[in-house]
């Protein structure tokens, strides 16, 4: 049976969108919207390569591309002189991932681009002058470290207390997230005891997981309670924004 490309098209499902937290605030750079996107390729295990679809054309868009000469033959530039625009769209999914109100204590935990939401909250904690702001991000080496001179200028003026773990860094024992966490219990429960709420982007599979046993496991240790993370869950101060990972 001969099928046409037309036709094998037309029996595809739409491509459904793709999400991205948003790693900036308005409150530092009103008008400009930003991600943080980890370009997926790999290949799979049947041996084909493996590009992921959205996570590849966003890293495309940063050629500028000039529009077809049959559509601008004058201006490839378009009239902003920048290329074809990308056109996106900002969605609010009703998640309790969102910062408090109230001017406490907050702790991230955001290995990898899961360091995006956590770069937001950030610049908007400290355009609001609020100084009590924990991170803990994860890096498999020096190359991973992103928004690195941004994060360690809020450390320097002390709006920030930052932690970075390096799980694959020659001459580092490699360290996870939960590793400095538990390092840190003594300034975890203070913080937690002060009203913090604790947000946790990333990995669902293992991270979120272990993150979550350890902190449970310190707060229930510090006489609070075995159940204290679930509680602090549901008074929506221990949130997560996590995803399976791909492997390759």
């Amino acid at each position: 049976v001969e099928v046409s490309a037309g036709a094998v098209l037309g029996m595809l499902p739409p491509m459904k969108p793709r999400y991205y937290s948003i790693s900036s605030s308005p409150k530092h750079s009103p008008g400009v919207a930003t991600v943080s996107v980890s370009v997926v390729q790999g290949t799979s295990p049947t041996g084909r390569r493996h590009l992921g679809l959205c996570s590849n054309y966003l890293k495309a868009q940063a050629c500028q591309k000039s529009f077809p000469p049959s559509v601008m033959p004058s201006l490839p530039g378009g009239p902003s002189g920048k290329g074809m625009p990308l056109f996106t769209f900002v969605k609010d999914t009703g998640s309790s991932f969102r910062l408090p109100q109230s001017d406490v204590p907050v702790i991230m935990v955001g290995p990898g681009t899961g360091v995006a939401p956590m770069r937001g909250f950030i610049q908007d904690r400290v355009a609001d002058g609020r100084r009590e702001n924990v991170l803990f991000f994860g890096c498999r080496d020096e190359s991973d470290y992103l928004f690195k001179d941004e994060l360690q200028a809020w450390e320097a003026d002390g709006s920030l207390k930052l932690f970075v773990a390096f799980s694959r860094k020659e001459g580092t024992p490699k360290t996870y997230v939960q590793h400095l966490v538990e390092q840190k219990k003594a300034l975890m429960v203070e913080l937690v005891m002060k009203g913090a709420h604790v947000y946790v982007c990333g990995d669902a599979s293992k991270m979120a997981p272990d993150v979550k046993a350890t902190v449970a496991r310190l707060l229930s240790e510090a006489g609070h309670g075995e159940d204290c993370v679930d509680r602090m869950a549901a008074e929506g101060r221990y949130c997560e924004d996590v995803w399976a990972a791909q492997s390759f």
